[in-house]
């Protein structure tokens, strides 16, 4: 034995049995002086790993590889080790090197799939995940990460069941369990995702995440008091998070605290300025209270969530003109954007009188199922479909393009400025089609009904079952369907009842609008959800009232406090405090009041 190896196997025993602070000393020395031996080398690499110290078990390892640079042993943990220091980039270089000589390799196929959903770039991670014909059976990390890759390229049911394969291979793995949850929140499966996330608090108590994810779904669903008594115990743990203060800020934001919202609300944009979740939410709370002033200031952080701006085909067209600075001249040539979701879209044509009233050059694109529509009702030939200008070089005939929401702030100042009642129009025909098809009923109310909404997390919030309108039905009404989308079962459930539910079978409520203004005109009341058919019964003045969750919704043109929409005048708003049942008993007292509905709303 040599004595570099004799040097060597005496640091090892003092490491192993002695100190090991002296032992770690000792070879930093020697490898000054043998700075281009591997055996001292990859002995310092591993001491300074077992020590914790990173940064010098990274520099060992590239003197190493300087020697054997194509040894995918030591390249495999040197990549590993850039990626828990956070060097992306530097690890993708490495783990490519490794590719190169072996394409098949399974560790580096799945890291550089994983290091690719770090950089959120979840095509790529999802392509070199797949390229693996299949993940080791005991690999619950690659199970885990399949399935992240698959959350985020929105195949949810995929997803979950690589989470579920992840916890049956390691039933402890709090990772798995948090991303089941996520992955449950976004099938909008509320009580199964508390179901896993209380899964992952009784393994370990301590975790952070669990925490928060308990706390936001408790948030979600109104309990506002455990939800905070749970980012609590994260903020214990993590003081400075700005993930729990922003989200503790947006619990108090659904539950209407002013006074706490704005306090953690302050915290967090602190930390993070470019928080725009958290600054719609506190926006959507200053609109229910009707403070314009603060509230517009914050109304484009919608346009700049993530979600809400990868929908944006033409977002690039106008993210220069979207804040206070944004200054239009009454004869610039000007074009309006419609934004994702045809029920927002509806509640922003509002301002339309007053923005042709204003501008001369003026053209707007609009959903096309809406172009005849708003053309009509606004004696304006100036609506074209969406991207008939914004998807074409035309486009730059307009020196100034901005989303309808943008402005509002220029016209809804106070609460006095929301004079906005029967702004759209809907074909006479049509109404006198449905007046004659509904003439059989003419003694009976007319209640048109809708009881679901098809939007994220929040369409399980907002939905009811047809089971819950159950108790209007009555000899004295007639009850007609509104209810977009697939209701096959509800149609089975109320016949089985034996209970009519009118239905226009031939009628595309989802797709023809035109029809669906018709039928809405000829109601006495309509009874909703907050879907967009709610939009259209306020635009067309028909008599509504919405049910809304209490506190979880963060829409802020229903305010279930004050029971009305200062939006649209012909609403009453009903927030679910603790039955439906008890709800619909009091819509029931409504109806039986007078037949003829008149909800004003100052």
């Amino acid at each position: 034995m040599s004595n570099l190896e004799n040097k060597l196997k005496k640091i090892i025993d003092t490491f192993n049995k002695v100190n090991r602070e002296i032992a770690f000393n000792d070879i930093k020395k020697l490898s000054e002086k043998y700075n281009k031996n591997i055996s001292v080398q990859n002995v310092l690499f591993q001491i300074a790993k077992k020590t914790g110290d990173i940064d010098i078990s990274i520099v060992a390892l590239k003197k190493i590889l300087n020697i054997e640079n194509n040894n995918t042993l030591y390249l495999s943990q040197l990549y590993k080790l850039l990626l828990a220091k956070g060097f992306f980039d530097e690890a993708l270089e490495k783990i490519n090197i490794i590719l190169e000589i072996d394409n098949k390799n399974y560790d580096a196929l799945r890291d550089k799939s994983y290091i690719y959903f770090l950089k959120n770039d979840y095509v790529e991670a999802k392509k070199y995940i797949d390229s693996i014909s299949n993940l080791k059976d005991d690999d619950y990390f690659g199970y885990n990460i399949k399935g992240l890759t698959y959350l985020k390229n929105n195949f949810f049911e995929e997803a979950k069941n690589l989470f579920n394969r992840a916890l049956k291979i390691n039933d402890r793995y709090i990772d798995s369990y948090n991303n089941l949850g996520a992955c449950l929140l976004e099938l909008e499966k509320l009580d199964d995702a508390k179901r896993v996330f209380n899964s992952a608090y009784n393994i370990d108590n301590k975790n952070v995440s669990t925490l928060i994810n308990l706390a936001n779904v408790l948030s979600l669903q109104d309990n506002t008091v455990q939800a905070v008594k749970y980012y609590n115990e994260a903020l214990s743990l993590d003081p400075n998070n700005q993930e729990i203060i922003s989200n503790l800020a947006m619990c108090y934001c659904r539950d209407c605290k002013e006074k706490e919202a704005k306090i953690f609300y302050d915290k967090a944009i602190k930390i993070n300025p470019y928080d725009y979740k958290l600054m719609y939410a506190y926006c959507a709370l200053q609109l229910k209270l009707n403070k314009f002033d603060t509230s517009w200031e914050l109304f484009d952080s919608r346009l700049l969530i993530e979600k809400n701006r990868d929908k944006l085909h033409n977002f690039d067209l106008v993210k220069n003109n979207l804040f206070n600075n944004l200054k239009i001249n009454s004869k610039d040539n000007l074009l309006v954007l419609r934004e994702q979701g045809i029920g927002e879209e509806i509640l922003f044509s509002s301002i339309y009188p007053n923005i042709i009233d204003k501008f001369e050059n003026l053209k707007i694109e609009a959903d096309k199922r809406l172009v005849p529509i708003f053309n009509r009702s606004f004696e304006k030939n100036i609506f074209v479909e969406d991207g008939y200008y914004s998807k074409n070089s035309i486009v730059s005939d307009f020196n100034k393009i901005v989303y309808a929401g943008s402005l509002i702030k220029f016209f809804r100042k106070n609460k006095n400025d929301f004079d906005c009642f029967n702004y759209l129009t809907p074909r006479k025909d049509i109404v006198n089609n449905y007046k004659e098809k509904l003439s059989v009923h003419k003694d009976k109310l007319k209640i048109g009904i809708s009881w679901k909404s098809v939007v994220n997390i929040y369409g399980s919030l907002k939905s009811l079952s047809i089971k819950d309108f159950e108790p209007l039905f009555n000899e004295e009404r007639v009850i007609i369907n509104l209810q977009y989308g697939d209701i096959d079962s509800d149609k089975k459930y109320i016949l089985s009842q034996n209970k009519h539910l009118e239905i226009f079978s031939d009628l595309d409520l989802f797709n023809d609008i035109e029809a669906c203004m018709g039928l809405l005109k000829n109601l006495d009341i309509f009874i909703t959800v907050s879907n967009s058919t709610a939009h259209f019964a306020g635009a067309l003045g028909v008599p509504t009232i919405i049910i809304c969750p209490k506190k979880s919704s963060t829409y802020y043109y229903w305010n279930t406090q004050s029971g009305s929409s200062i939006w649209y005048k012909n609403m009453k708003v009903l927030g679910i405090e603790k039955t439906i049942n008890k709800t619909v008993n009091l819509i029931n007292k409504i109806l039986d009041k007078s037949n003829e509905f008149k909800f004003t709303n100052k």
